[in-house]
């Protein structure tokens, strides 16, 4: 055991003598505290969350377990998982942002634990709290842990049957972790699709490529076709060095016998008695438009186009790290770095497997966000931990830059925000959440380089800290000036009795969560005069300049405005104008 590991065991072991379940308990209580405080305050904001939360909603209401829809139209965009999540959580408490974000709270909270149990076991006492809370201060993993998403419900199956797979890769795993790996990974496609598949295709690739001798050309090969996979085909370039790893898995008498080991033989019957019943379901009530929209337009054109501007330039995901990852993201790449001889330690080309094969499908795949890389989050912190706890380490001095650059991001950006929305009464909010983000880059700065164990736990607690303090204090002050939760009310106060309500082309998802479920939503002029020829009085939203286009296009229609509001539009990061108006015929 080294200094540093002996340090840790000596700062928590009052806390961690028991067992590696104590302290992956504790640390995921933890992380479950911070996650539902979190959640707490902020109405549902952004587009993603406003759709699932107001989504599943719909089919509660409804009584649907099949067909997820919003603002009365089928939403084809996400398998059923993180409906049903979300319904439950309504059903158990009530419909509001609180209980739509519990599923992901649970699921950050259970990842943490995940996490921090293995490298308890692996590592010794303090290192189960030391990986968990890394993790836990990853500011990507933790919004996405607050926010009523697909993600979390997604990740925690997915990192289970990650988990197993190691176990089993490395022929210490049974009947059990093969029966782990195939549920998680079936869990995993009910929560996200293709996701988790691409995950798995892209760990086995770079396992393959780890783990064999490379001739010059074939690099040369690798080179070009990776930038062909960038450039316009996606990841389905990489269905030629699949064919090369399968007939050399084929060939070889070991890896046949670790394939064996998955007993694909019950596990794939298993994967499709999970996922099954609902695909057929989903199938017959759609005709097949769950599947040619679902696949078609969110995964093949994902790939091969930047969808809703989402683009992003070759290695995006390295560069947006030492901000979404922080505070581990550049210790993880110096022990990849590190790492040069990996034949020799099996968890460890695991480990690297996990974390750059994900990297170089996501890279190919046109629609670029930051959170597309978190799936390997868990092995970024494991590597990071058993390079820090392995031996005597002293990290280069860049890595000590990179982390404190993403620590000055993380301090400025709230700043940033509050100075150009111009809410000058939240100034002193947002320089109080960027006082530990700056003063975790200051310890990264000044100390990684020489006590990178002590100054990656400062990091962290800084970053826990300004993940707090956003939540708690930031984020339910920007609440009330959403423009989406500002036009809602506006139209709840401006409705008189048997009056329907209704939304003109809306721009904010979040619109609908804070009216009744029989809104209507009308996308066009047609849907809107259809309403209006049924006869009864209706009182409309809308943004202003979508209401001075209706007027030029529809002059005979009288358009009586009751009340406008300004709001923030999160996404776009301006001020806009809503407008709630009675249309009163020709």
């Amino acid at each position: 055991m080294t200094a540093d590991s002996t340090l840790l065991g000596t700062a928590f072991g009052r806390v961690v003598t028991a067992s590696a379940m104590r302290e992956a308990v504790a640390i995921g209580l933890a992380a479950l505290a911070l996650f539902l405080a979190s959640s707490a305050g902020a109405p549902v904001m952004g587009r993603d969350e406003s759709r699932f939360a107001q989504a599943s909603r719909e089919m509660l209401a409804r009584g649907d377990l099949v067909v997820p829809t919003f603002a009365g139209a089928d939403r084809y965009d996400k398998p059923i998982l993180i409906y049903w999540c979300t319904m439950a959580a309504y059903a158990l408490d009530e419909v509001d942002a609180r209980a739509a974000r519990l599923p992901s709270n649970l699921a950050g909270a259970a990842v943490v634990a995940l996490v921090a149990f293995v490298a308890r076991r692996r590592h010794g006492p303090g290192s189960g709290l030391l990986a968990g809370g890394l993790l836990a201060a990853t500011p990507v993993f933790a919004f996405e842990s607050e926010a009523c998403t697909a993600d979390l419900v997604m990740l925690l199956p997915l990192t289970a049957m990650m988990l197993a797979l190691e176990r089993l890769w490395l022929e210490r795993g049974g009947r059990g972790a093969a029966g782990v790996f195939w549920a998680g990974l079936a869990l995993a496609v009910l929560a996200k699709g293709p996701v988790a598949p691409a995950v798995l295709f892209g760990v086995a690739l770079a396992g393959w490529a780890m783990t064999r001798p490379w001739t010059r050309a074939e690099v040369v090969a690798a080179v070009i076709l990776a930038a062909a996979g960038w450039w316009r085909f996606g990841p389905a370039v990489l269905v030629i060095p699949l064919v090369a790893a399968t007939i050399a898995a084929l060939r070889s008498a070991e890896l046949r016998r670790r394939l064996a080991a998955l007993r694909p033989m019950w596990g794939i019957p298993m994967l499709l008695a999970i996922t099954l019943p609902w695909a057929l379901a989903a199938y017959r009530a759609t005709g097949g438009a769950f599947y040619r929209v679902g696949v078609g337009h969110h995964v093949v054109e994902r790939s091969l186009s930047p969808l809703e501007s989402h683009g992003g330039f070759p290695g995006f995901f390295l560069a947006t790290g030492p901000v979404a990852a922080f505070p581990w993201f550049a210790l993880a790449l110096a022990a990849a770095f590190a790492a040069r001889k990996v034949s020799r330690d099996a968890h460890t080309v695991f480990l690297l497997a996990w974390l750059l094969g994900p990297l170089i499908v996501f890279e190919m795949v046109r629609t670029k966000l930051v959170h597309y890389w978190m799936p390997s989050y868990a092995a970024g912190v494991l590597l990071a931990v058993a390079w820090l706890l392995a031996g005597p380490v002293r990290p280069r001095r860049w890595a000590a830059w990179v982390t404190a650059f993403g620590g000055l991001v993380l301090a400025v950006a709230p700043v940033a925000i509050v100075v150009h929305l111009g809410l000058g009464r939240l100034l002193p909010t947002a320089i109080a959440c960027a006082v530990p983000a700056a003063a975790a880059a200051i310890a990264a700065g000044i100390w990684l380089h020489r006590r990178p164990l002590p100054a990656l736990v400062a990091a962290a607690a800084g970053s826990l800290l300004w993940l707090l303090l956003v939540a708690v204090l930031l984020l339910p002050a920007l609440g009330p000036t959403f423009s989406g939760l500002r036009a809602a009310q506006a139209l709840l106060a401006a409705r008189a009795p048997g009056e329907t309500l209704a939304v003109y082309r809306a721009r904010d998802d979040d619109v609908f969560f804070n009216l009744p479920l029989d809104t209507v939503h009308c996308h066009s002029e047609a849907e809107l005069e259809a309403l209006l020829s049924r006869g009864r009085p209706v009182v409309v939203v809308s943004r202003a300049e979508d209401l001075d286009r209706l007027r030029a296009d529809r002059p005979e229609l009288t358009l009586r405005v009751v009340t406008e509001v300004d709001g923030v539009d999160l996404g776009r990061g301006r001020w806009v104008r809503s407008v709630v108006f009675r249309p009163e015929g020709r």
